[in-house]
């Protein structure tokens, strides 16, 4: 008899102006195990980071970005 997973999703964001804060996260996973989901985040050199991923029975898969140019 074959298990599956439960099948689930979320999200949220914080977006604070006044402090300048800025992430992210979604993920959800099916009900065969895999999960796939992103995240964001404000690095403090002005740039955003972004990780694309999912994850099942070989392993976890990213795939990472950035957008923006560097603020001093």
């Amino acid at each position: 008899m074959q298990q599956y997973a439960s099948k689930y999703a979320f999200g949220y964001r914080i977006r604070d102006f006044h402090t300048g804060n800025d992430f992210g996260h979604k993920q959800n996973r099916d009900f065969h195990g895999v999960t796939r989901g992103q995240y964001h985040i404000l690095l403090p050199d002005g740039r955003i980071q972004n990780v694309i991923y999912h994850a099942d029975d070989t392993g976890f898969h990213a795939d990472v970005s950035f957008e923006g140019g560097t603020k001093h």
